[in-house]
């Protein structure tokens, strides 16, 4: 359903269901057998929670199950053609068709769904292609979840994908696999998209965003798939991350002190309006008007070129909507496609969720702006170029002397009036009520993450 102009900034994130069947993982397990004395629980705790796990590199790798794919020399998983038979599960490419290539030496699969069969265009590649998979282990929150959103950073050359799993110890046994989103880079061999559409009584999958039905849980593992059409290609997966909340009502997030020597800090991040003249009525999504997520991506980027001096991040606003846009979704909104965007430049970028602008100081004070997805509702966030809006995304660039809130808003009219100082509380109160928080983090690799006030949060 579409939605007045101001509402339409970010479309809604629950998108909707476009036609199609959608093949169930039930019974398979990616080869993972094990289980934990951890179970599921009906849903009580009233407090807000949320833990960032992220692997990558060797040795986090090194614990991880494969099938046709490896730990390349640089720490990233890539494809393994060659390394002898594996057992190549149809769960690993949503149902599709599965077996393993005696010549290749890897596994082999064919897409799910004949060729523009899937809502009127290809769920993969529409054909033939080789994959290999790599399972992660089984991680045990600290506590309770009921949500997980998942991200990544990956180069996928042309002709090369990957898509995300994600499966949940419910009452001593394992959920079957939900399937997460499909990402490349470019529109050379598949369209990058969601899959909705997966509510099975114990879980469902809004766009990015995995939700359990009722329940909560402690126990999940991650999977990834690696494809390619061409033997010589493969894609590589240099980080795999989740944020994993218990969503319940934002006055029941924690307290977080704040450190005034945030105060006063303003990063020179550029100034970009997603309503610039030439933007309305463009394609993905429908031009400027749905474009605060890559614009706000996009600023961040062209901050980090000043940083850095590397041009290369500097992107337009209409190239980052392209190259993060979801053809279910049907908008650029997706967050981790956001991320896996800047990711893909040889960024460190993820998505995760705090508690307070107090956490967002230490960003700030470590030299990182940072993206929120806020939602508000008239009157409730005085300044904003917007009267109301079921989500938006901007760019929180430093604080004011008093601790209110110095952002890049991409709603304004032009890019002189992006930047605009706001009530911390009235900001704050639209953040965590609208998005439990969340955030993208966007760093140059090995850049110092700050430890004060980092609780589970990254």
């Amino acid at each position: 359903m579409k939605q007045s102009l101001l509402s339409r900034l970010l479309p809604t994130r629950s998108t909707l269901l476009l036609g199609g069947s959608l093949l169930g993982l039930a019974g398979l397990s990616f080869a993972i057998t094990e289980k934990t004395s951890q179970s599921a629980s009906y849903q009580s705790s009233t407090s807000q929670f949320h833990e960032f796990w992220q692997q990558s590199g060797r040795q986090d790798f090194s614990s991880w199950i494969f099938n046709s794919a490896t730990i390349a020399s640089d720490g990233s998983l890539r494809l393994a053609p060659g390394s002898g038979y594996q057992n190549c599960y149809a769960a690993y490419i949503d149902g599709g068709r599965a077996s393993y290539d005696n010549k290749a030496r890897i596994c082999a699969g064919r897409d799910p769904f004949a060729a523009g069969a899937y809502n009127q265009q290809n769920y993969y590649n529409g054909g033939q292609f080789y994959y290999g998979a790599a399972v992660s282990p089984i991680h045990n929150a600290a506590q309770p979840i009921n949500s997980l959103i998942p991200s990544w950073n990956a180069t996928t050359p042309t002709g090369t994908w990957i898509q995300t799993h994600v499966r949940i110890l419910v009452s001593g046994n394992w959920s079957r696999w939900y399937k997460l989103p499909i990402w490349a880079s470019d529109l050379n061999t598949v369209k990058r998209h969601s899959i909705d559409g997966q509510d099975d009584g114990f879980g469902t999958v809004d766009t990015d965003t995995f939700r359990t039905k009722g329940y909560t849980v402690t126990s999940y593992q991650l999977a990834v798939t690696l494809c390619t059409t061409s033997l010589n290609t493969s894609p590589s997966v240099y980080r795999l991350a989740a944020v994993a909340s218990h969503e319940t009502d934002a006055q029941y997030t924690p307290q977080v002190n704040s450190d005034q020597g945030a105060w006063g800090k303003n990063l020179n991040v550029p100034q970009r309006s997603q309503m610039l003249a030439e933007y309305k009525g463009k394609d993905y999504g429908g031009g400027g008007e749905v474009w605060c997520s890559p614009t706000s991506t996009s600023m961040v980027l062209a901050y980090w070129s000043s940083v850095l001096n590397r041009q290369d991040l500097v992107q337009t606003v209409p190239d980052t909507a392209r190259d993060t846009y979801d053809f279910t979704y049907q908008g650029t909104g997706n967050w981790p496609f956001n991320t896996a965007y800047a990711g893909s430049k040889g960024l460190t970028a993820y998505v995760t969720r705090m508690y307070s602008m107090s956490q967002i100081e230490q960003w700030i004070k470590a030299g990182v702006p940072v993206i929120i997805s806020i939602g508000f509702r008239a009157g409730e966030l005085p300044k904003s170029p917007v009267s109301s809006t079921d989500g938006h995304i901007i760019v929180v660039r430093g604080f004011a002397s008093n601790g209110d809130v110095i952002v890049n808003d991409p709603a304004a009219a032009s890019n002189d009036g992006v930047q605009i100082t706001y009530n911390r509380q009235a900001l704050q109160n639209a953040w965590l009520r609208s998005s439990h928080g969340t955030v993208y983090i966007i760093t140059p690799e090995n850049w110092q993450v700050p430890t004060a006030n980092r609780l589970t949060n990254w």
